[in-house]
């Protein structure tokens, strides 16, 4: 799952994606054509990243599912799109794709996947037993066309020791951003002009800055699904501005967006805005003890979701079958595997609460509470609109907030940049 772009990781060459694509020859026949044995249907599957052995879900299938055969291919993340929009184009799609979430609307409406709606009902999956996210994009599609495989979210990460030092109380569920802004300033240690402890790291994933927009009460994607921005991008700008600028409490972008540098890890700052994929990464700090907790609000609750969807291709051959994998996969049994092999919650609650995705380190986290109540506001928001887009905003944002442009300016280029795209 994106789980988002950055929780993908690539994990096969391109010589091994150009010899899968080769194998997309004569998608959808059945493996007596193929390999010999007669009477098993072959179904082809396309993923990025890599499988876990140890949880190898397609295996499981299989083996329950004798009559199937599923053909993995895996795409690396950095041409999984482009790849998959090629094939889907070329009518060589694979059977089941897992569909990133900028695509799959575009897919739906382009008749490339088909609606789930009558599978669901048939298998007894209702889309009322998913979290409200995937809830609304049924509302958005008129139809259900993906199921989520797994799905991370953002969160606040805070450092317990540095918190305690100050004498500061936790995050809590309602903290605000005046809560957060108070708490930098106390938790901010200078030596003269020098900092040498910040009170929270910049923002240094794209997320982030469309939560935070999304706080402030944009609606961030319109119902037909186009990237809107309005008075509170300025109000989220404004905010950060004020944080690096003014209070001096947070880094300036460029010192930690895109570097590879994390002040969080390093015990040099004691909060940080980032996705949930990070519990595993932070599970190995052994310096210091931390927890988690919601994302700061202002008009309201937000934080943004990722994740992949399970898809059939319309020009599948074996669309029954290829519900079949995907009715397991989305089953108490399949979820658990994705789950402990992705270390992300299921998106069906029921599952969720069974909380197979928990990577629990030696100082962190203890609060896995805060999973299940980002879950009940998240939102697939900028995920769904083109990623060349949302990114190249964050450049504008970062300098608006590090005052290397004036941030009218930047919110004026970024609509122009908006209607380019939504007129294309």
């Amino acid at each position: 799952m994106k789980i988002n772009k950055i929780l993908k990781v690539i994990a096969a060459t391109s010589a091994v994606a150009m010899l899968s694509v080769s194998m997309f020859a004569g998608c959808g026949k059945k493996a007596d054509e193929s390999s010999g044995n007669s009477g098993q249907t072959t179904i082809k599957f396309c993923m990025w990243g890599s499988m876990n052995e140890k949880y190898n879900f397609i295996k499981s299938f299989e083996e329950k599912n004798p009559d199937i055969k599923v053909d993995l291919m895996i795409i690396p993340e950095d041409s999984y799109s482009e790849k998959i929009n090629s094939m889907i184009a070329g009518n060589s799609a694979p059977d089941v794709i897992l569909s990133w979430e900028c695509d799959i609307n575009r897919f739906a409406k382009n008749g490339a996947i088909v609606q789930l709606d009558d599978y669901m009902k048939e298998s007894g999956l209702d889309v009322g037993g998913l979290i409200p996210a995937v809830q609304d994009m049924t509302k958005m599609n008129n139809g259900t066309y993906g199921l989520p495989w797994s799905y991370a979210s953002e969160i606040l990460y805070y450092n317990k020791d540095l918190f305690d030092a100050a004498g500061v109380e936790y995050p809590n569920d309602e903290w605000t951003w005046e809560d957060f802004r108070d708490a930098a300033n106390k938790l901010t240690i200078r030596d003269g002009d020098n900092v040498t402890q910040w009170g929270a790291n910049s923002i240094d994933f794209p997320g982030i800055w469309y939560s935070q927009m999304g706080q402030a009460g944009d609606e961030i994607v319109t119902s037909d699904g186009v990237l809107s921005l309005g008075d509170g991008a300025k109000k989220a700008l404004q905010f950060e501005y004020d944080l690096i600028n003014v209070d001096k409490v947070v880094p300036a972008p460029s010192a930690t967006s895109g570097n590879g540098i994390d002040l969080f890890t390093s015990g040099k700052a004691a909060m940080n805005r980032g996705g949930s994929w990070l519990i595993k990464t932070y599970a190995e700090i052994k310096d210091f003890n931390w927890d988690i907790a919601v994302l700061p609000k202002d008009k309201q609750s937000y934080s943004s979701l990722h994740t992949g969807f399970f898809s059939i291709s319309n020009s599948s051959k074996n669309k029954d079958a290829a519900w079949k994998f995907i009715n397991y996969c989305m089953g108490e049994e399949g979820q658990e595997m994705i789950s402990k092999a992705t270390n992300n919650p299921s998106c069906v609650k029921e599952y969720m609460a069974q909380g197979h995705y928990k990577y629990e380190g030696q100082n962190g986290p203890t609060n896995w509470e805060v999973i299940d109540k980002t879950a009940e506001f998240a939102k697939f928001g900028y995920v769904l609109t083109p990623p060349g887009l949302t990114n190249k905003l964050v450049d504008k944002f970062n300098s608006a907030a590090a005052g290397q442009v004036d941030i009218d300016t930047a919110l004026k280029e970024s609509q122009k940049e908006i209607e380019t795209v939504s007129n294309q």
